[in-house]
């Protein structure tokens, strides 16, 4: 028989043992603040403790080596080009897949960079950048440059209804300072004020409103392709008790969907071999829970790489290749079990500048060209052979001219004719056996000349033993023109059956112009006929959230659209339920 305890004796004990409770956990807190665990520095910083903020996530930035002496920064070459193939914004290298900081309260950041050659870029941005294919978001973000002989603070205060090519900083200041192998930085948060130093001279200090709230991003870079610098160390120190830690995102975890409402888990019960897959963007994989979550927590099968492979942004100059954003997005799918499609080898859009300005005139300058995108294809898929399970090899190869109908003359085509689709195969398929091929294109989901010219290509490769595996169809719909009749649908996926080719939707999202019920309707009814027929092996939409649902408008400013699955808020839309409804059934 047990004792019971008097009732003193009970308060004595329970006294003591929360007594210490309290000593143990303020111990357990203490080491808890400053040991790295799980991507996170810490939960609640004490006052005037620092963190070394290059202890740990920086492996994996644009333009920047880990040495044992810093962070060694060169310039990264990359720049975004408009729809028309003229020049468009620089992209400035920030370290998403890596430290940044949350910070609701008061802070220092602390910097010693040296071994200055040209310039040093430090930015620090309040949200992380968003990239698309022909602009970026420029959050509020203060950039110092520093040269020689001076130190240029630029602030910039994010207006996204602004036209992005036109934004200027809405403050900027130039000071002079002395030339020294090193110098220190420092950046503080306090009371609503920030105040910048530079060797313990104060070179800018103003009240500016939610520039960082409640995140903080790094950017490192140059302002010249030859410059280079150092940044030895990077330390935080709260100025008070508060919520200010480090995070390293290589280390972040999602959140699993309920299996009663997962895309792909609902599509495995009747279809294990089909793929429900999305277009995905590595900031908002990154700095959005919501995102995130979705995206790597069950809802797909597969992503298509948005923008990260497309040529301004892996190959920016001739002899220059960086697949850093680009292997983070693919580590991400990897690491939560998603295959990946490569978007996309060879395209007569999203090409730099020196691409757009390569000769075509002589039989030399045509074979360099050709040389060149072989080089590319072969470099690229290399890189990620074993990765990237299948590709768009040849993205939107026919005329978007109405009145033109037969292939896009674009400088693949101005150099080698039609045998560069060819040529880019058999470069891909010699590049990587395994790899699944595919010629990618709108509007081949109705009948007409359109849809006639590309059957004839596929069929014309496939007699010419071209290894080509299959044929995406993009089936985006922007207008009520554009509505894609199922039926039709299925006869042309049925017709590459004939051929030995296997289909893919691979890019779908529907204008909410005429309402939900009908961009409903398309969803589901191009979603069952993919589902329906044995050789259509995936269906992805172009996107995730309308969130990102972004565009530039006809005045070039950053407008959002309401085409995806789900809403603003990552809320699942009246389309998503429709699709779901019907992998119930």
């Amino acid at each position: 028989m047990h004792e019971i305890m008097p009732h003193r004796d009970f308060i004595g004990y329970l006294k003591s043992a929360v007594i210490a409770l309290v000593i143990v956990s303020g111990l357990l807190c203490a080491v808890y603040v400053w040991t790295y665990r799980d991507g996170i520095f810490s939960a609640h910083t004490a006052a005037n403790q620092q963190t070394n903020l290059l202890a740990s996530g920086w492996d994996h930035m644009p333009g920047v080596t880990p040495q044992t002496s810093g962070l060694h920064v060169t310039h990264t070459d990359q720049a975004i080009v408009q729809q028309d193939g003229s020049p468009g914004m620089t992209n400035p290298s920030v370290n998403l897949y890596g430290t940044h900081l949350y910070a609701d309260g008061d802070y220092s950041l602390t910097a010693k960079i040296s071994d200055i050659s040209g310039s040093a870029v430090l930015r620090v941005f309040g949200a992380a950048p968003l990239t698309q294919d022909e602009f970026y978001t420029n959050p509020r973000n203060i950039e110092l440059v520093i040269n020689d002989t001076s130190v240029t603070t630029n602030t910039w205060v994010s207006n996204r209804s602004r036209n992005p090519y036109t934004q200027k900083p809405s403050n900027s200041t130039v000071r002079s300072i002395k030339q020294s192998p090193s110098h220190t930085l420092s950046i503080k948060h306090t009371n609503g004020q920030l105040i910048i130093q530079i060797d313990n001279a104060t070179i800018a200090q103003q009240r500016y409103k939610n520039i960082f709230d409640k995140e903080v991003w790094f950017g490192l870079t140059t302002t010249a392709p030859n410059d280079s610098w150092t940044l030895q160390s990077l330390d935080l120190t709260t100025n008070a008790p508060n919520r200010v830690f480090a995070v390293n995102t290589t280390a972040s975890t999602v959140q699993r969907a309920p299996a009663t409402d997962a895309l792909q888990t609902l599509a495995n019960r009747t279809r294990p071999d089909f793929q429900v897959g999305a277009a995905v963007a590595l900031a908002p994989s990154i700095s959005d829970n919501n995102y995130r979550n979705l995206v790597y927590g069950g809802q797909f099968g597969s992503i298509t790489t948005e923008n990260a492979l497309k040529w301004q942004f892996i190959h920016p100059q001739l002899s220059t290749y960086d697949f850093t954003d680009a292997d983070n997005l693919v580590n991400l799918a990897r690491q939560h079990a998603l295959s990946v499609h490569g978007h996309t080898l060879v395209f007569g859009e999203a090409n730099p500048a020196w691409v757009l300005n390569l000769p075509t005139k002589t039989n030399t300058d045509k074979l360099k060209v050709e040389q060149i995108m072989i080089d590319h294809v072969t470099k690229t898929m290399g890189h990620f052979k074993g990765r990237i399970t299948s590709w768009d090899v040849v993205n939107e190869p026919l005329s978007d001219d109405e009145d033109t109908i037969g292939l896009r003359q674009h400088k693949w085509f101005e150099a080698m004719g039609e045998s560069y689709i060819a040529t880019a195969f058999r470069t891909a398929h010699d590049a990587d056996p395994q790899a699944k091929l595919f010629i990618n294109d709108y509007g081949l989901e109705a009948d007409g000349e359109r849809w006639d010219t590309m059957l004839a290509l596929v069929t014309q490769l496939k007699k010419d033993g071209v290894p080509i595996d299959g044929v995406g169809f993009q089936a985006h719909v922007y207008e009520e023109a554009d509505k894609i009749d199922v039926g039709t649908l299925r006869q042309h996926i049925r017709q590459l059956a004939d051929l030995g080719l296997v289909s893919r939707i691979s890019e779908m999202d529907v204008y909410s112009d005429d309402g939900p019920d009908v961009q409903s309707q398309q969803y589901r009814d191009v979603f069952v006929a993919c589902f329906d027929e044995p050789s259509c092996m995936s269906w992805t939409t172009w996107g995730v959230t309308d969130k990102y649902n972004l565009y530039l408008d006809d005045r070039g400013r950053i407008a959002s659209g309401q085409d995806y699955l789900w809403d603003m808020n990552a809320q699942p839309t009246p389309a998503l339920t429709a699709i779901q409804s019907f992998l119930r059934q």
